[in-house]
């Protein structure tokens, strides 16, 4: 394995700042962490550089940086969003009479992290922890929305992901990639037997800091989901992600709302609009 002592010791630093959440001296942080004060200086000019630390003018000693508050924002934001979004996801559930899932991306897959189930016998359902391939119906579209072509591309070459899951599912890549501009101008995507023969789904996501943190999708029966509900399905679909989207935002503190490509997915839109 290889090893990198300068970063394992940059890595101690930041740790001891954290878990102790106190003014350090560069002689004091030395002797904690057993190194020279020489190479200690180095790694706190480089972390103060990048804003993960800052120096007081004062007292001359070390705390946490802006950088380093944001990025645990960032990981308590992904940790609890299955949390904060049940009340909303349970409100969409009652309102569609349908169930409604949630999951964040990994890789080249969605994996599931918050289910609610429809309260009725018939109705689709899902393990928490379960996986999507990120092509797969309308969550993968959705995802892919907010990437750019030419990401897209790289993805479906590299990682020889399919798209064609059913008779209903996209024929070419040029197809697909129609249905992904249909996603980004509609603001949310829709699955009409693409990815698992008889069952439809509609999909949008939630956005926090400029970045797609998680999907949302409420999927049923074909007999079920209908032509004519598929309008208040996405309306109800997409106020909820805004709702998730504010709750977000408040934890981290950050208001820009847009994807990759200046699209804004996950905004309201009037009930009326007829999916295409």
């Amino acid at each position: 394995m290889y090893d990198a002592p300068v970063l394992k010791r940059a890595l101690n630093i930041l740790q001891l700042i954290v878990n102790e959440q106190r003014h350090f001296g560069i002689s004091e942080i030395a002797q904690r962490l057993d190194i020279h004060k020489s190479t200690a200086f180095g790694i706190l000019r480089a972390l103060e550089e990048q804003g993960f630390i800052v120096k007081d003018s004062a007292s001359k000693k070390y705390s946490m940086g802006e950088q380093l508050v944001e990025l645990s924002k960032m990981v308590l934001g992904r940790t609890n969003i299955a949390v904060v979004a049940k009340p909303s996801l349970e409100e969409l559930a009652e309102s569609v009479e349908e169930t409604v899932f949630m999951g964040v991306k990994q890789e080249d897959r969605l994996r599931i992290v918050q289910v609610v189930e429809a309260k009725k016998d018939l109705k689709i359902s899902s393990p928490i922890g379960a996986c999507l391939p990120i092509t797969a119906g309308a969550p993968g579209k959705a995802w892919l929305a907010a990437m750019k072509d030419q990401e897209i591309d790289e993805l479906l070459n590299t990682k020889h992901l399919r798209f064609h899951f059913t008779d209903n599912s996209p024929d070419s890549t040029d197809q697909f990639m129609k249905e992904i501009d249909t996603a980004r101008r509609m603001g949310y995507a829709i699955d009409l037997e693409e990815f698992i023969k008889g069952i439809r789904a509609v999909a949008a996501l939630i956005y926090s800091g400029g970045q797609p943190v998680a999907a949302i999708w409420v999927a049923g029966f074909t007999s079920s989901v209908t032509d004519q509900k598929l309008p208040r399905i996405a309306h109800h679909l997409l106020s909820a992600a805004q709702s998730i989207g504010s709750r977000v935002e408040s934890q981290m503190g950050s208001k820009n709302c847009h994807n990759a490509n200046g699209i804004g997915i996950g905004k309201p839109i009037p009930a009326t609009k007829t999916p295409v």
